[in-house]
């Protein structure tokens, strides 16, 4: 029986956290073999793509039929059925028996077609799953599933390698002021889950998803097809040796508990009463078989009693007063269960009850259980008439206990682990996925930057490529102003004019540099600069192939030998003009552009006629450039 279990002390689970200070919770027991986590589903984190599998198929397997319903999302969040089946299972065969296998095959592939257009979510008994809801302490996302762990562990002690655990977040509660994490954490046994993926994969029909009765009815809500309103609801399942209520809030499976209570209890009561009151004393009295045949035409759909039948006078009003103590003790029990659920959670009103179960029940049962709890009764019938897809073998307006027996494979249709607790996809597998999601966010994120980066490459080149042609449209133009263009036999009789010119030019140069080089000295000597002695030397002249015996002959004029120029003179004036005379001559001559390094090589003031002068040497060299 799972049961509620509230941590009202937050030191309390730290302190077992620290405790294990160092030793890193165990990775949960995980099946062999490879996972199908919505193998129909690609999902990336971006609002790209999105691959959807033709249908979503629940499967529940019961003890003589096999119910199949097929239903599909559609694109605007609203689930369909597209399909549902029932099939006699084969009498006396096993689950392991190679006959059953192929009946399940058979019944799959007449239902859905092909494995690869379908997601398989086949429903697991609850029997040995244990289901807990708990409270933990407001931690860092990384740290939940350790937090997580180390309580339950604490609390209620599991096997790793037996039991699979797993648990899901359910929001956040305030807790005597204090905001703390609502979890529901649930251990099935591995070999259970494991049997059910070896029956499925020896057929080639790989499960997506093995989930529970309560998370199935969970879907009903979650997915809107039962409107749930954010209010507290009850489910009932009155099976034939149990019963089981659930507590839904707001669409959360809030707590689920198991009752040692049904419609066996039921006709017991009602064999014990029958055979008390029975007035002809040596009349057989009622069996158990009988007893279940009564009970069972208390629904308004089943066949009704015949006169041959134990019973057949008894009115239906009589029958629910002698099964009446039985559902006394079942309405004590859920009411135990609510009354635990509101010290738990208080300020929470459950409104109404769903009842479901083996068969249809009679309404005054249900009239009662709601009567009994204070709350509004109502049949659990998800399908419904008006959203039932009939079949030519089912014919479900007039058969409401086929249809109540459809639901849960109907709220197992539609499952998706973003909503459906899957006992072969567990929080570690989700972990595992969403670190890939991130990596493929990051790959994605990388290549947009990369497509934007190159398309504004490729942009800036095109711009630069326009104004290349603009560039060369305006040469163009500019070309053709010019008028026809130049061949090559015009430019090379150019080119040699050119040459010859340039060459006629400098021997013309080299021959009057003398002349020139006088002129100049001519022009910056200043009136009282008297020249005694001028010395010009050029140096021997040599043409290219005199230089270079390699080279053809009439090469350009070269000079081996620097020119040099030397003037010896006096300075006229007063005395104290002299040196400053011969200093601003000396720049004159430098700035020339014929002359370079002006060097006074002698500097001296001597007696000249009736007063003095400066007799000075200057030596100049000719810059080389004029001979180039």
């Amino acid at each position: 029986m799972a049961r509620l279990s509230d941590i009202t002390s937050t030191e309390k689970l730290l302190k077992v956290i620290r405790s294990r200070k160092g030793d890193a919770a165990p990775a949960p027991s995980v099946m062999a073999g490879p996972l199908h986590p919505k193998t129909g589903r690609i999902k990336i984190s971006l609002p790209i793509l999105t691959l959807h599998k033709s249908s979503t198929v629940g499967i529940d397997i019961g003890h003589d039929c096999l119910r199949l319903v097929r239903a599909a999302e559609t694109t605007g969040g609203q689930w369909k059925i597209i399909d549902r089946r029932r099939f006699a299972l084969p009498p006396g065969t096993p689950r392991d028996a190679p006959e059953f296998s192929s009946f399940l095959k058979s019944s799959l592939a007449s239902a859905c077609g092909s494995a690869k257009r379908s997601d398989l979510w086949v429903i697991m008994s609850a029997e040995r799953v244990d289901i807990h809801h708990i409270r933990i302490p407001k931690v860092p996302r990384k740290q939940i599933a350790n937090a997580v762990y180390w309580t339950v562990k604490k609390e209620t002690p599991f096997d790793e390698k037996e039991m699979l655990f797993d648990f899901e977040m359910q929001g956040e509660v305030v807790e005597q002021g204090i905001s703390k994490l609502a979890v529901m954490v649930y251990m099935a046994p591995c070999q259970e889950i494991q049997e059910f993926k070896a029956l499925f994969s020896r057929i080639g029909w790989p499960l997506t998803g093995i989930s529970l009765v309560s998370f199935a009815t969970q879907n009903l809500f979650r997915t809107g097809w039962i409107p749930a309103h954010e209010e507290t609801m009850a489910t009932l399942f009155i099976g034939n040796d149990f019963s089981q209520i659930g507590i839904f809030s707001a669409a959360n499976l809030a707590m689920t508990r198991g009752i040692k209570a049904g419609l066996s209890s039921m006709v017991e009561a009602l064999v014990y009463r029958f055979n008390e009151l029975k007035q002809d004393p040596n009349a057989p009295p009622l069996t158990i078989e009988q007893g279940w045949k009564i009970i069972l035409s208390l629904s308004p759909d089943s066949t009704p009693l015949q006169e041959t039948d134990a019973g057949f006078g008894l009115r239906k009003e009589e029958v629910f007063e002698m099964i009446q103590p039985a559902l006394e003790r079942l309405t004590r029990q859920v009411t135990r269960t609510f009354e635990h659920y509101a010290t738990t959670m208080p300020g929470e009103r459950i409104v109404r009850v769903y009842v479901s179960g083996a068969m249809n029940f009679y309404q005054p049962i249900v009239d009662y259980i709601g009567a009994q709890l204070g709350i509004a009764g109502a049949v659990l019938d998800p399908l419904g008439e008006q959203n039932a897809a009939s079949r030519p073998d089912m014919e479900d307006a007039r058969s409401i206990s086929e249809r109540i027996a459809f639901g849960p494979a109907l709220g197992l249709a539609f499952s998706d682990n973003d909503h459906t607790p899957n006992l072969v996809f567990t929080y570690k597998d989700k972990e595992r996925e969403a670190s890939v999601i991130r990596i493929n966010r990051a790959v994605f994120a990388a290549f947009i930057v990369a497509v934007l980066l190159c398309a504004g490459i490729f942009t800036f080149q095109n711009h630069a490529i326009a104004q290349k042609k603009e560039t060369i449209a305006g040469i163009e133009t500019q070309i053709a102003q010019l008028g026809p263009p130049a061949n090559r036999e015009q430019l090379v009789r150019m080119a040699a004019k050119v040459t010859q010119r340039r060459q006629l030019s400098r021997v013309y140069a080299d021959r009057y540099l003398n002349v020139v080089l006088i002129s100049e000295l001519a022009a910056l000597t200043p009136s009282n600069i008297r020249f005694i002695d001028l010395k010009i030397n050029l140096g021997p002249v040599v043409t290219t192939a005199t230089a270079n015996p390699s080279k053809e002959k009439g090469g350009d004029v070269l000079k081996t030998n620097p020119e040099e120029v030397t003037v010896e003179g006096l300075i006229l004036g007063e005395r104290q003009m002299l040196e400053t005379s011969l200093a601003g001559y000396a720049m004159a001559l430098e700035s020339s552009p014929l002359f370079r390094q002006v060097t006074i090589q002698k500097n001296n003031v001597e007696p000249y006629l009736k007063s003095e002068t400066l007799h000075f040497i200057l030596n100049l060299k000719v810059e080389e450039q004029v001979h180039g």
